[in-house]
């Protein structure tokens, strides 16, 4: 993996933005308003395209958890020695996951914003589901993929009347179904499959190793997909300063788009190193 430059400024202190199971890093940050919100802030948005999303090839063979883990502050660390700080990282839904992880394995890594996460680990069946589409489906459609499990950006066809909320069916097959409607390409789908696949076959556990960042946790509130409230309970069991955002009306399709998101993560993150 390698950071792009999702901003236009190219200044400021650097924070890295992980998106989702089929998103890409400019498609779930800059087309939802968080990279402009963030360079109003004062913050220089980078992010990764995760493997078979967006410009990166894959996933390719080997590719699972802790290596995407790895791979995260791999990219994270020489920030944080140029700085002399800790570098804030955004993560929504399979993207949190991994900034979760990350950060509970390096102190480069600073405050998180984690986005549309549950305690529950569903890749597994998402994987399953993304390989048995439903009679006709499969095929490309004409608007880009957005991010669920970190599904970060809207596709203008499922949101609702008025640009109001769309929000994802809470089962795996259900959410499989949407996502091929909004594929980008017919290669999509395997190519999804095969990372929830792969990062699914290592659980994500948040009780196993909780990040003592600070950290807000933010998700719709009729999202089906994330529980803020359960993980910050594991938070501060821990002591780990925890803060929750829910946005009413939201779903795991569309909260990313909402202004209260975007305007709650970028003070959040604006705070500083401690946040």
């Amino acid at each position: 993996m390698e950071l792009l430059e999702l901003g236009e400024r190219g200044g400021g202190r650097p924070v890295v933005l992980v998106h989702g199971l089929a998103a890409a890093a400019r498609a779930g940050w800059a087309r939802t308003g968080w990279v402009r919100e963030l360079e109003r802030a004062g913050l220089r948005p980078l992010g990764p395209d995760l493997p078979g999303h967006g410009a990166a090839p894959g996933p390719v063979p080997g590719t699972t958890r802790s290596g995407l883990v790895a791979e995260l502050v791999r990219l994270v660390e020489p920030l944080a020695r140029a700085q002399g700080a800790p570098v804030p990282v955004a993560g929504y839904s399979l993207g949190a996951q991994l900034a979760w992880a990350a950060a509970a394995a390096s102190p480069a890594v600073g405050p998180l914003v984690l986005g549309g996460l549950g305690v529950r680990d569903r890749l597994p069946a998402l994987a399953d589901a993304l390989r048995a589409p439903p009679p006709g489906r499969g095929g490309p459609a004409d608007t880009p993929a957005a991010a669920v499990p970190g599904r970060a950006a809207v596709p203008e066809h499922a949101a609702g009347r008025g640009g109001g909320p769309a929000h994802v069916p809470g089962s795996a097959a259900a959410l499989a179904d949407l996502l091929l409607r909004t594929a980008p390409d017919p290669g999509a789908a395997p190519r999804w499959a095969a990372l929830a696949g792969a990062v699914g076959a290592e659980a994500f556990d948040p009780a196993a190793a909780v990040p003592s960042q600070p950290a807000l946790l933010l998700a719709g509130g009729a999202d089906p997909w994330a529980d803020p409230q359960a993980l910050a309970r594991v938070r501060r069991t821990s002591g780990a300063p925890t803060e929750v955002l829910v946005v009413p009306g939201r779903g795991h399709v569309d909260v990313l788009t909402a202004g209260a998101a975007r305007r709650a993560a970028a003070a959040f993150l604006s705070r500083g190193p401690g946040s």
